[in-house]
């Protein structure tokens, strides 16, 4: 299996949901890591969105708020593009 490396600004509510699973798939004696548990949180979602009936409306209600809070969204792009400059400027 490939593995794709990638770097991403998460937000800190989001960061605190991946440690609790982290946490949890830990304390159930899983070899799991930070990407381990963003990937399982992520499989989960996708295979709910993808289900017949899709997301519940309250779930989309708020991750379209989420999309629509431009400040959260601007502060998360400026960390992308920080952490792009960071290594652009590593390699030279």
């Amino acid at each position: 299996m490939g593995v794709i490396k990638k770097t991403v600004a998460i937000h800190p509510l989001m960061n605190s949901y991946v440690r609790k699973t982290w946490s949890i798939l830990i304390e159930k004696g899983y070899d799991a890591g930070y990407s381990t548990a963003l990937n399982f949180m992520l499989l989960g979602f996708t295979m709910e969105a993808i289900k017949s009936g899709g997301l519940d409306h309250t779930v989309r209600d708020v991750i379209w708020s989420f999309i629509s809070d431009e400040k959260t969204i601007n502060e998360l792009n400026l960390e992308d593009l920080l952490t792009q400059l960071g290594e652009k400027i590593k390699r030279v």
